[in-house]
């Protein structure tokens, strides 16, 4: 391996360092949300019977209004009727809608839609930052490799290295 590749892979190594903490600690957080959901929640469907509007006015954003849907389901036997906490729209979930629910079992006024963007999100945005800054340091590698080092990439020679790794 050349002096520049070395130079380059060492430069993309510390560019990156900091991403790939941030990948595996959002995979970490997805991996640990899924297992609480398994470990924590029943499953069971329910229907949305209605929507509750409600209007927040806030001193920076002026008014905001947006829709609680009221969520109906059977939780041990008993049917619970309750209003959801994160607003959903309801041309994408109208009244009358068969929903997958995961609630609590010793407290099932505690529960989540599964469809839910909200519920599903920790983690995610970790994950989608990392690999775009991933993304970008490898190509801001690859440009100054070429523009800076004056690398050339020799695709013959690619292609020989890549084969001559899966001989071994």
């Amino acid at each position: 391996m050349s002096e520049m590749a070395l130079k380059m892979l060492m430069y993309f190594a510390a560019t990156s360092f900091v991403a790939w903490i941030l990948l595996f600690t959002g995979i970490g957080t997805r991996r640990e949300c899924r297992r609480r959901c398994e470990q924590e929640y029943t499953r069971t469907t329910g229907v949305i019977v209605d929507y509750t509007h409600k209007v927040v006015r806030a001193a920076r954003h002026g008014t905001r209004s947006y829709w609680l849907p009221v969520v109906e389901f059977t939780a041990e036997g008993q049917s619970v009727r309750r209003e959801y906490g994160n607003a959903l729209d309801p041309k994408k979930f109208p009244a009358g809608t068969s929903v997958e629910i995961l609630y609590d079992v010793n407290r099932p006024e505690r529960f989540h839609l599964a469809e839910d963007p909200v519920f599903l999100a920790p983690g995610l945005g970790a994950i989608r930052i990392s690999i775009i800054w991933i993304l970008a340091s490898a190509a801001l590698t690859v440009i100054l490799a070429v523009f800076v080092g004056g690398a050339r990439f020799d695709l013959r020679s690619l292609w020989y290295d890549i084969q001559r790794l899966f001989r071994r």
